[in-house]
């Protein structure tokens, strides 16, 4: 996969890095030419607050004009690293996002999406909290997405409880900050090309009892559509459930 890659980035960061990055934002994007130039420089002011912050986007193999859009973003947000990969699926382009994060040094990692369901404004609270908790996620209690998904997202907690003994609230949910060195660890244990890492980072940090989960805004989508969903949405399930299984093993052995 990574001889497929397009790196984008301005030209000074190609250099070498003297000094770690305090904060990485990780975003997936796929097919969002509606809201990626908004959704992008809302984050690209978070990681600036945060002092040495930096916006990572891997680009999935949009067919629009999310690619192109990203590209001219370049010129505009300095603190902004662009990635395009061929279409390998969100998770794949999460766990490459937390990889060059992890390259860059980063100490704290934060993920979300690029759809502008997430709110930056929740973002503060995480951020003033990482002192006392080192893997923070999301909880969209009020979610706007359809019934079909709300009802799947129950039950995946449960499946999640039932599998690995654990209680997660909103396993997947695209809103969790993390110290580096546990999303490192984390990384190692979990297989490449996995359909939700971010399920699995989630088992594993409640297992080491580093979990801390606190309520965030969800909104509906104003642009664009999710691209799973239907029949796919039923094969990708049971795609994790097979996942799951699998990775029962890894975490009876894990030392964390």
């Amino acid at each position: 996969m990574f001889e497929r890659l397009e790196f984008r980035a301005r030209p000074a960061e190609v250099e070498p890095r003297l000094v770690s990055l305090e904060l990485t934002i990780v975003l997936p994007a796929y097919n969002e030419e509606l809201c990626i130039a908004q959704v992008v420089g809302q984050w690209c002011a978070v990681a600036g607050k945060a002092g040495n912050g930096r916006v990572i986007v891997v680009d999935d193999g949009s067919s629009d004009r999310t690619r192109q859009i990203l590209n001219t973003l370049l010129a505009v947000h300095p603190e902004l690293t662009v990635i395009h990969q061929q279409n390998a699926g969100h998770g794949a382009a999460i766990q490459l996002g937390y990889r060059i994060a992890l390259d860059m040094d980063s100490e704290w990692i934060f993920q979300t999406d690029s759809d502008g369901q997430t709110s930056p404004a929740d973002f503060e609270a995480f951020w003033r909290h990482r002192a006392e908790t080192a893997f923070q996620t999301g909880v969209r209690n009020s979610r706007h997405d359809p019934a079909i998904r709300i009802l799947l997202s129950r039950w995946h907690e449960r499946i999640v409880e039932f599998i690995f003994g654990v209680v997660v609230q909103d396993p997947n949910v695209p809103f969790r900050l993390m110290r580096g060195d546990l999303v490192k660890g984390y990384l190692e244990l979990i297989p490449a090309g996995t359909f939700a890492p971010n399920v699995l980072m989630s088992v594993l940090a409640s297992r080491q009892g580093v979990l801390t989960s606190r309520p965030v805004a969800h909104s509906a989508r104003s642009a664009g559509q999710t691209s799973v969903k239907g029949w796919r949405m039923v094969r990708m399930g049971l795609r994790s459930l097979r996942e799951y299984l699998a990775f029962r093993r890894v975490v009876r052995r894990a030392i964390l």
